[in-house]
């Protein structure tokens, strides 16, 4: 057996001269996954592949001017090394744990779960019937939205908008954790991940838009409208006219852009950020007050989440095998509470929460009807969205936009925004109505005032 192969190995390796392993972390994985890659309608390419992999964490504890420290390093190793390679690479880890003087910390001992995990709606199904469910759910909206498109402009897309190329990954992925502390706990869960193009015609040639999906459940409402929305989008990016110069119009963020702002909040509220002073959150005061600003019109709720139905994330335990449960981070927009990796709450001397991999956030006050009812530009798809994780400073060329001046709403490609989280956070509106996104629950939208929008360089 392979972790008895490893232990023995930290114990021979203890036994001899040099640095010596003070405790261990051994995560074991094994991945079965199927493959499609499709082009069009059809089968290019389907495979399966089966991997077996073991991560190995040493630490190295030392005393420096009479204070304990630790070091850690990690080495992966596989079911094809053997002994004397095994034994070589826990050398080398040990070796660069020793270089490393952190503050000491300990890892957790035995503990049960806090959360169950419910199963996967793929557990249920055999082989074929998995991937078939996730293949026929993203082909379904494309006859719909080619005979409405055609309809609509039989001039101009009639035909020819589509699915163009399309690729599923769909893993099983089973886990065994175990450390030198006597924690040990196995996990199981499916990880299914998308990625597609989606093309029209139009009068200058073909456009094309790519987007991506993460699951672990056969959502068909949840996958199908993945595509269906990205069809609607390369449909109206055929038709779009060049943005011009727009002044003084609140921007609508949408979906993973959404997504993105509330993830700052989350990330600066974590043990590591507080920490290294990346962030400028303070427990205990309001974190979404800007400089300056009077009020905060939509107050902000933030939970850390261990799980969140369809998303392959979901964990009940954190890299450390300590044992996560939800929690509220933000409350009214005051940070409560610190969440992350255990480490930075020793040192920071708070209560371990434990690192997340997910979260939610509480609805707003504003309707999407409301919000589209008013003169606005909301941006669905951005040539590479970046926003800085410390700053909160974002910006983005616009790709697809849909301007509405109050009477007509008009899909609009070119120019750019840019604003910063930090100096909007005060006066920023959630839409009251949420839907998954990569890692999190939140509202679908996000309305920001002052943001700076710069149209089109040849206009």
């Amino acid at each position: 057996m392979m972790k008895d192969t490893i232990i023995a190995a930290i114990g021979k390796i203890n036994s001899g001269k040099g640095p010596k392993v003070a405790d261990w972390r051994l995560i074991g994985t094994e991945i079965s996954r199927g493959e499609r890659y499709f082009i069009k309608t059809g089968t290019e390419l389907s495979r399966t592949v089966e991997e077996t992999r073991y991560s190995l964490t040493v630490y190295v504890d030392a005393e420096v001017s009479g204070k304990k420290v630790r070091g850690d390093a990690t080495v992966t190793i596989q079911p094809s090394h053997g002994e004397a390679e095994i034994e070589a690479k826990i050398l080398q880890a040990v070796f660069a744990a020793s270089k490393s003087k952190n503050a000491w910390f300990d890892l957790p001992g035995p503990s049960a779960p806090k959360v169950v995990l419910p199963a996967s709606g793929f557990d249920g199904l055999d082989g074929q019937d998995r991937m078939k469910s996730v293949r026929d759910a993203l082909y379904a909206p494309e006859a719909e939205i080619a005979a409405a498109a055609a309809a609509a402009e039989p001039n101009a897309t009639a035909g020819l908008l589509r699915v163009n190329a399309l690729e599923i990954f769909l893993s099983r992925e089973d886990k065994v954790f175990s450390n030198s502390k006597g924690q040990e706990f196995r996990t199981s869960a499916w990880r299914g991940y998308s990625e597609f193009v989606v093309e029209a015609d139009s009068r200058k040639g073909m456009v094309e838009l790519f987007d991506d999906i993460e699951f672990s459940d056969p959502d068909a409402g949840r996958l199908s409208e993945a595509t269906r929305s990205r069809l609607v989008q390369v449909r109206d990016r055929a038709l779009a006219a060049s943005m011009g110069a727009l002044k003084d119009l609140p921007v609508i963020l949408s979906g993973r852009e959404a997504e993105e702002v509330f993830a700052w909040f989350f990330g600066n509220s974590t043990t590591s950020a507080i920490f290294t002073k990346s962030s400028s959150f303070v427990q205990g005061a309001n974190v979404q007050q800007a400089e300056g600003s009077e009020k905060v019109e939509d107050p902000l709720d933030l939970w850390a989440e261990p799980f969140i139905q369809g998303l392959p994330a979901s964990s009940a335990f954190d890299a450390d095998g300590f044992p996560l449960e939800r929690c509220a981070v933000i409350e009214g927009g005051y940070l409560k509470t610190l969440v992350g990796a255990i480490r930075y709450a020793d040192w920071l001397g708070v209560e371990r929460k434990g690192s997340f991999p997910l979260f939610s956030v509480s609805p707003g006050s504003m309707s999407m009807a409301d919000m589209l009812a008013k003169p606005h530009l909301a941006p669905v798809m951005f040539s590479d969205f970046r926003l800085d994780s410390v700053t909160g400073d974002f910006g983005a060329e616009i790709r697809l936009a849909y301007w509405f001046d109050g009477k007509k709403r008009v899909p609009v490609t070119g120019g750019s925004i840019s604003g910063s989280v930090s100096e909007l956070r005060s006066t920023m509106r959630r839409s009251s109505e949420r839907a998954l996104a990569s890692r999190s629950l939140c509202p679908k939208a996000l309305l920001l005032k002052s943001v700076s929008i710069t149209g089109a360089a040849f206009l």
